[in-house]
C-alpha cells in the first residue's frame, strides 16, 4: 500500500495535466508490450507492437522488463509531451544517477549483464539507448499519439467538470478504482496498492500534487521529485474500442517506411538510417528510393555515404500524420 498524507496546502496546489507526457506512455508501452495477458483494447496493439520490434530497441526494453520497477531516469521531473525535449532531459542524467539505479538491479540479476556499459556512464550506451527508445516510440506509440491525447483531453474533461462541481475532493474520490481518498482530520490520505511499494507513506509538504491521466499506466504510479511538486500519474478510464493509429500515415507507407520518413527529419545517413529504424542496410536503401520516387525526400552524397532530407512535401506530410518524428541530439 502506498499513502500519500496531504494538508490543505497540497490540495490547494493540487493541478490536473491536460497532456499526457511522452516517457510515461513509452515506459508504460514497454512494460505493457512484454507482459502477457493485456487489456482487450490493448491485445491488438501488443500483437503488431511485438511484430514490429527489433534488435535496435533491446538496450530500452531490458530497461522494462519488470512490472514492479522503472527506472526513474526515464521518467524525468519534466514529464512533458515533446519527445524530443523529454529525451534531452534522459540525456542530462548524471552519470552517477545511472550507477545508483542500474547496477544494483544487475546485481541482483533483475537487468541483464548487457546493461553494465549504460550503468557505467558509457557514451556509446547512451547513444544506443536514445536510438533505442526513438526505435521503440515509432512502432508503439507514435502511430497512436493523436488517440492517446484524445483519450487524456476526453478524462480531463470529465475531471474538469467535477472539480468546477464539486471541488478537488470530488475530483480525487473518483480518480480512480484503484484509489481511496478519506479525510483524516487536518489532513487527507490517498492510498492505493503498487506494485513498486509496500507500506510506503509519502507527504508533498505542501508542494502540492500533479495529476497526469495515462493511457498505457496499468495503475496508480507516484514519481516524487524534491524540488517539484509530488506527482501522480493514473490510469484514465479503459475505452471499449480497439487502440487505433488516429492517422493514415502508417496505413498509407507502412509502418517501417513511415518510420524511415520520420528519421529523415535529421538528415541522416543510409546506415544511420538502417540503425535507428532498426532494418538491414539493403532495406532502408529500398524505402529511401521509394520515398524519393515520391518527392518525399531528397538524397545527396557527403563524401563516402548518402545523406537523406525531407522535402517540403515530406515535412507537411509528416506533420499532419506523424506527430511523433522527433529530433536527435
Amino acid at each position: 500500500m502506498v499513502t500519500l498524507r496531504l494538508t490543505a496546502t497540497d490540495l490547494s496546489r493540487t493541478v490536473l495535466r491536460s497532456a499526457p507526457s511522452a516517457l510515461l506512455e513509452l515506459g508504460a508501452a514497454g512494460q505493457r508490450v512484454l507482459q502477457s495477458g493485456p487489456p482487450a483494447h490493448l491485445a491488438a496493439w501488443r500483437a503488431r507492437t511485438r511484430a514490429a520490434l527489433t534488435a535496435s530497441m533491446r538496450p530500452y526494453l531490458d530497461l522494462c522488463r519488470r512490472s514492479d520497477w522503472f527506472p526513474d531516469f526515464l521518467t524525468p521531473p519534466g514529464l512533458g509531451s515533446d519527445l524530443a525535449e523529454a529525451l534531452a532531459e534522459v540525456d542530462r542524467t548524471p552519470a552517477e544517477v545511472l550507477a545508483a539505479e542500474l547496477r544494483p538491479r544487475i546485481e541482483a540479476g533483475d537487468l541483464p549483464g548487457r546493461v553494465g556499459p549504460l550503468a557505467a556512464g558509457d557514451p556509446g550506451a547512451r547513444r544506443l539507448l536514445r536510438e533505442a527508445m526513438v526505435a521503440f516510440h515509432a512502432v508503439a506509440v507514435g502511430p497512436y499519439w493523436r488517440t492517446v491525447v484524445a483519450a487524456v483531453h476526453a478524462d480531463q474533461a470529465v475531471r474538469g467538470r467535477a472539480l468546477a462541481d464539486a471541488g478537488i475532493d470530488r475530483v480525487l474520490r473518483d480518480l480512480s478504482p484503484h484509489l481511496r481518498f478519506a479525510p483524516t482530520g487536518r489532513s487527507y490520505e490517498l492510498s492505493y496498492e503498487c506494485a513498486f511499494g509496500a507500506g510506503v507513506v509519502l507527504s508533498p509538504h505542501g508542494r502540492g500534487v500533479t495529476l497526469v491521466p495515462s493511457y498505457f499506466v496499468p495503475q496508480p504510479v507516484v514519481l516524487d521529485d524534491p524540488t517539484g511538486p509530488l506527482v501522480l500519474a493514473y490510469p484514465i478510464r479503459p475505452t471499449r474500442r480497439e487502440l487505433a493509429t488516429g492517422t493514415p500515415l502508417a496505413d498509407l507507407l507502412g509502418r517501417t517506411r513511415a518510420a524511415v520518413l520520420a528519421a529523415a527529419a535529421d538528415t541522416p545517413t543510409t546506415s544511420q538510417l538502417a540503425r535507428v529504424v532498426g532494418v538491414s542496410l539493403a532495406s532502408a536503401s529500398q524505402h529511401t528510393a521509394t520515398l524519393r520516387a515520391a518527392g518525399l525526400i531528397t538524397s545527396h552524397r557527403a563524401g563516402p555515404a548518402v545523406r537523406h532530407a525531407l522535402t517540403p512535401l515530406g515535412e507537411q506530410l509528416l506533420r499532419a500524420g506523424a506527430p511523433a518524428a522527433v529530433s536527435r541530439r
